[in-house]
This record gives C-alpha cells, sequence and structure tokens, in this order.
C-alpha cells in the first residue's frame, strides 16, 4: 500500500495516533490537534479555543476514547487559537479524571495565564472567532524544561514518560523549539529509537496545501524572532521523524518528504523576509507591503480564500510580525 503524501482528514494515522481537525473557524484544515492512544492512558497535543472544545469532545466520543484515559494535555506554545480552550477541556476533563496534568514550560504557563493582551490583540484581528480564555489553577500544571539540544540519535533524549501499546514502548520526549513564540515547544513519540511522530506546531512553518510540499510563515505578532526561529528550522534538520504534524494542517508521511519540507520552508522564510524588505522599501505601507506579498501566499495552498477574512488576517499578521522584527513596526 502506497503511503500519501500528506494526511489531512481526521482519525487514526497509526496504531496508537489520531489527528483530529476541530474545523476551527468553522472550516476544515485549520487546526489540527493530535491524540496518542495508548493501553493504560491517552494524551492530546493541543485543543484549540474554547470555541473547539465541544468538537474536540465529540471526537473522544465518537472513538469511544473515555475522558477517564487522558492523562496529559501538552501545549505547543500559549496562543489562543491552539490552547485558548485549555482552561475549559482542563476542567471537563478533570471531572472524569482527576489527575489529569497539562505538560508545558513555565513560560507557556505564564502566558495563559497573563492572556488578556494576547486576547484583545486576537480580537482585533479575527473578531468574535477567538473564544474566550481564563486562568488556570497551578495545580494543573506539571513544569518540564524542553530537551535544547538536538541529536540524530532519538536515544540521547530526556524522556518525560514512557507508554505501551500492544507490548511495544512509546517514549515521549519534548524539544524547545522558540522563534514563532519564545515558549514554543515541540513533541516527538519514540519508537524502537525511532522518532515515529513530532508534533511540529508551528515550529516550521504552516501547511496549508493537500497535494504539494510547500509552507506558509508563521511570522505573527508579537513575539516572532526571526533569529531564534532559523536556529529552530536549523535544529530541525538534525532529525529524522516519519511522521510530522501540523498545528496548521495535516501530518507529512515519510522521513525524506519531512526534510524536503524543512528545507523548503528554510528557503521560502528567507525569500519572504527579503520581499517584506524590498516591498518596505518601495512603499513603507503595511496594506501596499500585504498586497504585494499576497501572490506569494496564495499560490502555496489549495484552500478556497477568495475574500476570506481568516486568510487576508493570517497574511496582515505574518507580515505584520516580520516587520517587527526587523525594526519597520512596533506593538
Amino acid at each position: 500500500m502506497v503511503q500519501e503524501l500528506i494526511t489531512t482528514k481526521s482519525g487514526k494515522v497509526s496504531d496508537y495516533l489520531h489527528q483530529i481537525d476541530v474545523r476551527a473557524y468553522g472550516t476544515t484544515r485549520m487546526l489540527s490537534l493530535y491524540l496518542g492512544e495508548f493501553d493504560n492512558c491517552s494524551i492530546l497535543f493541543d485543543c484549540g479555543s474554547s470555541l473547539d472544545i465541544r468538537k474536540t469532545l465529540r471526537y473522544l466520543k465518537n472513538q469511544k476514547i473515555p475522558l477517564s484515559s487522558i492523562k496529559y494535555l501538552i501545549t505547543s506554545h500559549h496562543h489562543f487559537d491552539h490552547n485558548g480552550g485549555l482552561w475549559k477541556l482542563y476542567e471537563e476533563i478533570k471531572k472524569y479524571s482527576q489527575d489529569v496534568k497539562i505538560i508545558t514550560n513555565q513560560q507557556t504557563k505564564e502566558l495563559l495565564n497573563n492572556y488578556e493582551s494576547h486576547l484583545d490583540r486576537a480580537r482585533r484581528t479575527y473578531g468574535n472567532l477567538v473564544g474566550e480564555m481564563k486562568p488556570i489553577e497551578d495545580s494543573a500544571f506539571k513544569i518540564i524544561k524542553p530537551n535544547q539540544k538536538f541529536y540524530s540519535d532519538p536515544s540521547n533524549f530526556d524522556i518525560i514518560e514512557t507508554f505501551y501499546k500492544n507490548g511495544s514502548e512509546i517514549k515521549l520526549a519534548i524539544l524547545r523549539t522558540p522563534g514563532h513564540t519564545p515558549d514554543h515547544q515541540s513533541s516527538i513519540l519514540i519508537k524502537n529509537n525511532l522518532i515515529e511522530f513530532i508534533f511540529l506546531g508551528e515550529a516550521a512553518g504552516t501547511l496549508y496545501h493537500t497535494t504539494k510540499l510547500v509552507t506558509m510563515p508563521v511570522s505573527m505578532p508579537v513575539y516572532y524572532n526571526h533569529k531564534d526561529y532559523m536556529n529552530t528550522i536549523e535544529n530541525l534538520k538534525k532529525l529524522h521523524p516519519l511522521k510530522a504534524g501540523f498545528g496548521h494542517f495535516g501530518i507529512v508521511n515519510g522521513e525524506k518528504n519531512i526534510r524536503e519540507l524543512i528545507l523548503e520552508h528554510e528557503s521560502f522564510m528567507k525569500k519572504f523576509r527579503t520581499l517584506v524588505i524590498k516591498f518596505y522599501e518601495e512603499k513603507p505601507d503595511t496594506k501596499y507591503i500585504v498586497n504585494k506579498i499576497m501572490p506569494f501566499l496564495t499560490e502555496r495552498t489549495d484552500l478556497t480564500i477568495d475574500n476570506s477574512l481568516i486568510f487576508n488576517s493570517i497574511a496582515l499578521g505574518i507580515v505584520y510580525g516580520m516587520m517587527m522584527d526587523l525594526g519597520y513596526r512596533k506593538e
């Protein structure tokens, strides 16, 4: 059986891994969540905004995965669209699994609980599509320090926990992958000393195409740091995962394909930055730069984006974030 290049459908993609499309913003292929289903427990990577929690719970119910089995909720970063609904999901799961913990780093915890300015900015851009955020109690968290060194040999990573599926060990490790945000982390699942899955989140762009290995930038304000981001890309090139899950959207299958995509993303990010500089020098107007950049973005997606509020907001955000990093704009 030939393995597909990019998996975009919700459902089970291995003997223990699920991909979930929660139809964020009311449309498909906008946000991926991932679920690890093991013999004695389950773990969930990201959860979406508070508006997405009902759909996450429905998926678990349809797949007959009891909430009592959820042991860990694991973050990629603090942004509302990835973990803004964490407070809501945690409160619901805690009714059935009192020992459930949120695995994250100290910085994500602090940003999740000091969300007002982030949420205000998001609402100015996305309107009523952002949901709401609320503080999460200290006891909910299991604070970890992500691995800062990247190795080609997965046995060198610090392991957070080992799970079991049909007699096999699956180990969880978390890597520090800043740039998109300073708190960003990426999770890996290791089996037979191979990285079977890496949840990239937004550590290596976004994937809005179903048949081509092309990416979009993730240079959102206000925390985007280009130097850190490109260093993360360099680190990711040291790994050899078999599956790579994107927060937006889908799974790339095959070590060769993942490497090709990361190299493509690295190249495009250099081009994108150069284009922002070029168009700014032509005319230092944000709307002008966005309009000039847009054709370079639309050719990299097969989403229906005609007059799309979401896509236009994304384009504005990634341009503005790059402009901030270049010193052209302030918050």
